[in-house]
């Protein structure tokens, strides 16, 4: 069916519909509405189909829960509230979730340059997600990738400079030829005949076997990334170098992977997938984050066995809900989110591509929805959050170490006595890091993430990274190849490529004087977002506690949504400094981010985890 013929045919069923619906009104009254009366009445689905309109007012009383539909959604961090002003990135947030990067600001070169953002926690609007699941030209390419080489390849494919590269390629031709020539020559049929020989041929097929089989999978793996119009036909050339890892890195944001540019068992298990599942899983990340918001869940199944799949799919890898060296912690609460997005998109029939796409072609903009009910602890919640620094080694050599039981973040729901684990995410902690010593040189360091008690009082939206006078220059600047260098404007934020991401909380002491008053101390520690996702697995931070941007901006909104606070607005900030890294560049900071204060704090206890090393003291 053509694109103009669906159209047309989209266009009668709506009208249909929209008659349809206005009759059944004109029936009766809307639910909830005596004669004479108006509500503002909100559609309910079950099973992909309106059973009722209900006055939104009294969705709650009818166990319904109403959903944000609409293209003005954002997560809860960044929505208005009250009669407070929303956070200027607000606007930013829109136009990059609906790839309109042209109106985002200081954002749009690096969302140019990324190309996908969902992986730093921005999602897709529904507009984008109806628009991947219509392209069929782009699900027709896909189809016809020949994936077999991909199929067969069980270690990861990584990026090789351009020398290393075209030497692979000319060492598999050389090998194919070369064989080539001996079956001709012995008059054999095939390679199989040739190996057949003796040892010697058999080692030979099987390693010109191998080189090609390299060399067709990194072939299929440009073909799909041509399909999404991330490489263009000059770029299929079997070669893996920066020009094909960089695209590789935005297939991974698009498909809310780690964008790390390397082809492991997670992509290539995307890349083999029907595109059309791919584009469903994306349209029940965007849902299950609607749900989130209009529930106030964060329970993932994190804290413990890890994550459900949400209508048989998984929705993002499995290390993104677990932590390395951790076992289920007891009492864990199940995953209470995939649960209700299930739910949700079993009422409005998003069960396959199709059944989304049809229900995008003209969305409402709210529905409502029956879901699996909140637990009790949801009433009156209490929160206590828990960080265990996991394995540390204090040694400054070896810098890079494989750590067995990785640092990890636990948010507890305090219900009187009882403390329910609902989440358990990877986190960081500080390790051997540069920086600018008083005279300009630069050695390593040892930058602490401190255990004991802290609390978090202060929430910041889209803050700005204010780096310390410690911080290297060659920090601040980037190479864009060809001997052109430019200032790193997005690590300073406010932006998702912020060194702090979209959301940062602050970790302060607590001392109580002899006169009983109560003082915080800014231990200069932070739990934040990042748009460095690798280290977030493996790496250490400068001291602080990193998390994924999705789950930060989740935590973000679950503290909001059932803890007192007081929104403060915008934050000014006058830094100034100036930067000699490959020429002069001065970075400036005006806006600190949008500041949010809890009314009472929040618990934090950093374990002191086990210490690994010789030395069991941090260095001074």
């Amino acid at each position: 069916m053509s694109s103009r013929v669906r159209s047309i045919v989209a266009a009668a069923v709506a009208a249909v519909t929209s008659l349809a619906l206005r009759g059944a009104s004109s029936a009766g009254p809307t639910s909830g509405a005596t004669a004479g009366e108006q509500c503002d009445a909100v559609p309910v689905y079950d099973g992909g189909h309106v059973t009722e309109r209900v006055c939104r007012d009294e969705l709650a009383a009818r166990d319904l829960t109403r959903l944000d539909l609409s293209a003005a959604w954002t997560p809860l961090a960044l929505a208005a509230e009250g009669d407070a002003d929303a956070p200027r990135y607000r606007d930013t947030y829109l136009a990059l979730a609906d790839e309109r990067y042209a109106d985002a600001g200081d954002d749009r070169t690096p969302a140019e340059r990324d190309r996908y953002l969902e992986s730093y926690g921005i999602l897709p609007s529904l507009r984008v997600i109806h628009a991947r699941l219509d392209d069929d030209d782009r699900h027709r390419c896909h189809d016809a990738v020949d994936d077999a080489a991909l199929v067969a390849r069980t270690d990861a494919l990584h990026e090789e400079s351009r020398d290393a590269a075209r030497r692979r390629r000319d060492r598999a031709r050389d090998l194919r030829d070369d064989l080539a020539w001996e079956l001709r020559h012995r008059g054999l049929a095939d390679l199989d005949a040739l190996a057949a020989v003796d040892g010697y041929f058999r080692k030979r097929v099987a390693r010109s076997r191998a080189a090609d089989a390299y060399l067709d999978a990194v072939t299929a793996v440009q073909r799909h990334l041509a399909c999404d119009g991330l490489l263009d036909d000059r770029g299929v050339d079997g070669l893996y170098t920066w020009r094909t890892a960089t695209p590789v890195a935005a297939f991974q944001a698009r498909n809310a992977l780690i964008p790390t540019g390397t082809v492991d068992d997670d992509t290539r298990a995307v890349l083999l997938e029907d595109a059309r599942a791919s584009d469903l899983r994306a349209a029940l990340r965007v849902l299950r984050e609607r749900v989130v918001t209009a529930t106030g869940l964060i329970e993932d199944g994190s804290a413990g066995a890890g994550p459900d799949l949400v209508l048989g799919y998984r929705l993002e890898p499995a290390r993104c809900g677990q932590v390395r060296g951790h076992e289920s912690l007891p009492d864990a609460a199940p995953d209470r989110i995939a649960e209700a997005t299930a739910a949700a998109a079993r009422a409005l029939g998003w069960v396959d591509p199709a059944a989304v796409r049809a229900f995008l072609d003209d969305p409402p903009a709210e529905v409502a929805v029956r879901l699996p009910a909140l637990p009790g602890y949801h009433a009156a919640l209490a929160v206590a959050v828990e960080i265990d620094r996991g394995d540390v080694w204090y040694d400054p050599s070896p810098r890079t170490r494989a750590v067995a039981r990785r640092p990890a973040l636990v948010v507890y729901a305090v219900d009187g006595d009882r403390r329910v684990p609902l989440v358990r995410w990877p986190t960081t902690i500080g390790g051997w890091q540069d920086e600018r010593l008083r005279g300009g040189d630069v050695e390593p360091r040892w930058k602490e993430s401190p255990a004991g008690a802290f609390v978090w009082r202060q929430l910041y939206v889209a803050p700005a990274w204010l780096p310390p006078p410690s911080t290297p220059d060659d920090d601040f600047v980037r190479s864009l190849g060809g001997g052109d260098y430019e200032l790193k404007r997005d690590v300073l934020g406010p932006g998702y490529r912020s060194a702090y991401g979209l959301a940062m909380l602050i970790h302060e002491r607590v001392t109580t004087g002899r006169d009983g008053e109560v003082t915080y101390e800014d231990d200069g520690v932070r739990t934040h977002g990042s748009g460095n996702l690798a280290s977030i697995f493996d790496g250490a931070s400068h001291g602080c506690h990193r998390l994924l941007p999705a789950q930060a901006l989740r935590l973000a909104g679950f503290l909001l949504q059932h803890l007192p606070h007081q929104r403060i607005g915008e934050v000014e900030v006058s830094y100034r400094r100036v930067v000699h890294h490959h020429g002069r560049f001065v970075a400036t900071v005006e806006d600190r981010g949008y500041r949010i204060d809890f009314d009472q704090p929040i618990e934090v206890e950093v374990l002191p985890g086990t210490i690994r090393s010789r030395r069991k003291a941090p260095p001074r």
